[in-house]
């Protein structure tokens, strides 16, 4: 079992600092999450209420303990087109190109390719305490549809303060369950009832009570021989914070976790390891439940109409008892299965959700019948004095003041401090062979003179391919042939050269050193405020031809481009920028980037990608400034442009600081690649390396080279 993890806490500043943690990788990295955009709000807020007036899904919602809903005259219908735009804000929000953002991105895609070559079932867990982050459909990330497919994404519990203790096994031969029906005006439980009761043609104990009073449940949570499955069906509710929930027993008595915590508690302490509220609302129930350490719950995220609950009982229970899937895959399967509903409930997928502490196994039927409690895996907690290899990014500290604020409780952020020169990191003697991205050339020229000056044993050789253009797909296969000690690559490594490594009998790793920024040139002479990365999309995908689509002059479009299998730049931007679409048959391949910026030179109608310090300082280009919508422009250049005439007595410069804040729409990492190999004397090198690029002295060089320093 594999578990992704993604930790988030809102920070003293807006926005929430990321803590990425893979069990198997035994790693973290750290990023930072921007707030919130007020777009996905309101159109969250706008399919919320949407919803919660469909006829169907009003006559289930339970209000507050003593209240009931009133009837509306109007019944306003939630639109496909809101969960379209919930989804698709949220994906805004997440592929946003904030530098201090994608070190996540990055690594939950690297990992996805690692963790895939292990064909282990993959869990992602949200840690976050945010009650808005908390309610967001985070399975609808393209992230996860792509890289994810078969994972199920689950909220952490919750932690409690008290220690965790183990639990007794059920005494009894028979999985158990026990089912409490209560108050269901204006719904139907009898379908769910009967599911459940179903199974005890498979030798299950089923005990069911039937709007029961306060006495009567805790009088069988009591019960001696104990549960395995607490399964409630009914009205309940949460409150808005999803802090606390209530379920509503019978016309009397409605009641949170704290009313029955005691027998819950006992029942937990007999092995109850799953309860299932297949009712409305559960956030706040979840949240309970977790103080208790009841390891595993299965709650509906909003209120959930009849027919949506019953067919999601029916489908878990059969992927559950009959195919013997795990809890993860057994609700990811069943939710799936709700698509059916999105005419009449638009949203209805979005509801089944988990909820689960970080130290237990998910569940299995098959588990269960051998009558054993899920085991903790090895995860460490969060006060063990064991310290997890780090990938953590110091530089995204920058603007937390080095405290994030949560809940009252002050978390202390440190990473190790850099070290301050070259001569600070053991270095092997030797000649070592390197090579790669050509969006590197700068960084070389600024770092290896230095290097050689405070390691002359530590020679370096830049190495190109023979009959191969220089990239970072060419030097990472060079890497793996065995050219190069170690590679320079702008992009991240991708699936296919893990798989490569592997079978090679090593495994590969990128370190990231610095940040750069892509920029896009036109001819100087194309009068154009800028343009939208949707713009750009459109003009390399061939849907935009002509300039004066989009407010320029009467003028064909040509875009220049290096080949797709000729550098990471052009993998980058595929990936990126086009959303992975085809570049468009109007596309003019060019050998390498002073090949493009010389046919641009003379194109009035030209437009050209590179890196931006490859492009930003030359004279006969003119960089623009870039959208990600709307024509909030920012120049990958400091205001105002230099005029062709001025140069070069005066060159433009690089907008570091629109790249450090991530104004700039277009940024990605620099990564050396290292070649894993029980520690011999290549990986070495690589290794020291990378560690002098991540020192002041690096990181300052890295600079003056027109990169972003990480550190």
């Amino acid at each position: 079992m594999a578990i992704v993890k993604l930790k988030l806490r809102r920070s003293s500043q807006d926005g929430f600092l990321v803590i990425l943690t893979v069990k198997n990788l035994d790693e973290e990295t750290e990023g930072f999450l921007p707030p919130l955009p007020p777009n996905l709000e309101s159109s969250f807020n706008e399919w919320q209420s949407a919803y919660r007036q469909i006829e169907a899904v009003r006559s289930c919602v339970s209000p507050a303990p003593g209240l009931r809903l009133t009837p509306k005259n109007v019944t306003i219908h939630s639109h496909a087109e809101q969960t379209a735009a919930v989804k698709d804000q949220l994906n805004q929000w997440l592929n946003t190109y904030d530098y201090k953002w994608l070190p996540i991105r990055d690594r939950l895609i690297a990992i996805a390719q690692q963790l895939h070559q292990l064909n282990e079932e993959i869990r992602v867990i949200i840690d976050a305490k945010d009650i808005d982050l908390r309610r967001l459909p985070w399975q609808e990330w393209n992230l996860f549809e792509e890289h994810y497919p078969n994972a199920e994404i689950a909220l952490s519990a919750p932690k409690n303060k008290n220690k965790h203790t183990d639990k007794l096994v059920p005494q009894s031969q028979h999985i158990r369950i026990l089912v409490a029906v209560g108050r269901s005006d204006g719904i139907n439980t009898k379908d769910d009832l009967k599911l459940i009761q179903d199974l005890e043609k498979n030798g299950v104990e089923v005990l069911c009570l039937m709007q029961p009073s306060r006495k009567d449940l805790c009088e069988a949570l009591w019960d001696e021989q104990g549960y395995h499955i607490f399964v409630f069906t009914g009205h309940s509710g949460s409150q808005e914070d999803g802090q606390i929930g209530w379920i509503e027993l019978n016309d009397k008595d409605s009641l949170s976790i704290e009313d029955f915590k005691e027998a819950l508690k006992q029942a937990i302490d007999k092995g109850l390891q799953l309860a299932i509220f297949n009712s409305c609302d559960g956030l706040g129930l979840a949240n309970q439940l977790a103080q208790v350490h009841l390891p595993q719950v299965i709650v509906m995220r909003e209120p959930v109409p009849d027919p949506v609950a019953i067919d999601f009982l029916r489908y878990f229970f059969k992927e559950f008892t009959h195919n013997n899937k795990s809890l993860f895959t057994s609700v990811k399967k069943a939710r799936k299965r709700l698509e059916h509903f999105k005419s009449d409930y638009p949203g209805a997928i979005w509801l089944p959700t988990i909820c689960i502490q970080a130290n237990v196994e998910p569940l299995t039927w098959e588990g269960l019948r051998e009558s054993s409690p899920p085991k903790p895996t090895l995860i460490k907690p969060e006060n063990s004095t064991h310290q997890p290899k780090k990938n953590i990014k110091p530089w995204l500290l920058i603007g937390l003041l080095g405290v994030v604020v949560s809940g009252g409780v002050l978390y202390f952020v440190s990473g190790k401090k850099p070290d301050s020169d070259f001569s600070s990191i053991a270095a092997p003697e030797g000649t070592w062979f390197y090579g790669g991205s050509t969006s590197w050339a700068a960084i070389r020229r600024y770092i290896d003179p230095e290097i050689k000056r405070a390691y002359p044993k530590f020679e370096l050789r830049y190495t190109d391919a023979i009959n191969a253009t220089p990239g970072s797909g060419t030097g990472i296969r060079m890497l793996l042939e065995g050219q190069l000690t170690f590679s320079q690559s702008s992009r991240p490594i991708a699936d296919r050269e893990y798989q490569q490594a592997q079978q090679r009998g090593f495994s590969l790793k990128q370190i990231p050193v610095a940040l750069e920024g892509l920029a896009i040139a036109v001819h100087p002479d194309l009068q154009i405020p800028g343009l939208t990365l949707t713009q750009i999309k459109d003009i390399y995908t061939g849907q935009i031809t002509n300039w004066k689509q989009i407010g320029g002059p009467d003028l064909k479009i040509t875009a220049y481009s290096r080949h797709f299998e000729d550098g990471g730049t052009v993998e980058f931007f595929a990936n990126n920028i086009l959303s992975g679409e085809k570049i468009g048959s109007n596309v003019v391949y060019v050998y390498n980037t002073t090949d493009g910026l010389r046919k641009l030179a003379s194109d009035r109608g030209g437009i050209y990608y590179a890196s931006a310090p490859e492009v930003v300082p030359q004279c006969k280009i003119k960089p623009i400034p870039i959208a990600r919508q709307g024509k909030s422009f920012i120049a990958p250049y400091i205001k105002p442009l230099i005029k062709a005439e001025e140069c070069p007595n005066q060159r433009n410069k690089l907008n570091i600081d629109a790249f450090k804040t991530g104004q700039y729409p277009i940024t990605r990492q620099m990564f050396v690649i290292v070649k894993q190999n029980n520690g011999n004397l290549e990986q070495q090198a690589g290794e020291a390396y990378a560690k002098m690029l991540l020192t002041n002295q690096g990181q300052k060089l890295m600079n003056e080279a027109g990169f972003v320093r990480i550190r």
